[in-house]
């Protein structure tokens, strides 16, 4: 069986699941909306052969997927909208919807890049020379081999919705006073002129390794799909 034969049968065994699953989940009264739209944002992504992840708020758990079938899996310590109310703002944010889509617009993954140092070091030829042969084990400079920076447990990434996604090792208190007292400085920088809005994020806590795990995957245009399980 070729390659794009095998996709093909994997993605429409995929899809058969999904529908068979939602009509389980449906049972004898109508389908629950939000279950089946995040089914039916599944099936698109598993057309295509790239990774995306998927967030499961519920059950707290973020997973890494392709072609609908989930590679590794995350278990969250917590998720958390986190918004400040200002004092001269009308309101909060709206929460996003979910199921949903969204997309990185700019994320820590971006900078990651594969360092891959020489073996050896060889002086350019010149236009007129051929190139020397290969010095002998032992008589060649050995160059400095560049460590590659351990990726952090704490990091923002920016979504396409215009919220921030926050993976960090502990949830933000979130207390009535602390609230309070952000709101009194958010005002009074405003009587100041001192604007500075910060966007509402969406936190998920993790163990430290499983931070730097998902690192390199938070970059441009991963897809995260947030689902919601059938009442």
């Amino acid at each position: 069986m070729s390659t794009s034969a095998r996709q093909s049968a994997l993605t429409s065994i995929f899809t058969s699941t999904l529908l068979a699953a939602a009509a389980v989940w449906a049972g004898d009264g109508p389908p629950d909306a939000g279950f089946v739209a995040a089914r039916e944002l599944e099936v698109q992504l598993a057309k295509q052969p790239a990774i995306y992840l998927r967030l499961d708020p519920q059950r707290r758990v973020l997973e890494i997927r392709a072609r609908g079938i989930a590679l590794d899996r995350v278990d969250l310590i917590g998720i958390e909208l986190v918004s400040q109310q200002a004092m001269l703002r009308p309101s909060l944010p709206a929460s996003p919807q979910i199921p949903a889509l969204w997309r990185v617009k700019q994320g820590p993954g971006d900078t990651d890049r594969e360092v891959i140092a020489p073996t050896e070091l060889r002086p350019m030829p010149k236009d007129d020379e051929e190139e020397a042969p290969a010095q002998g084990a032992g008589t060649a400079p050995q160059p400095t081999a560049t460590p590659i920076p351990e990726p952090p447990i704490s990091y923002r990434a920016q979504l396409e919705n215009g919220w921030d996604l926050w993976v960090t090792g502990e949830l933000p208190p979130q207390g009535g006073m602390r609230s309070w007292i952000a709101a009194i400085k958010d005002g009074w920088s405003r009587v100041r002129g001192e604007i500075v809005d910060v966007p509402p994020a969406i936190t998920l806590a993790m163990h430290g390794d499983d931070a730097r795990r998902i690192h390199h995957l938070l970059r441009t245009g991963m897809p995260i799909l947030v689902t919601v399980e059938a009442n």
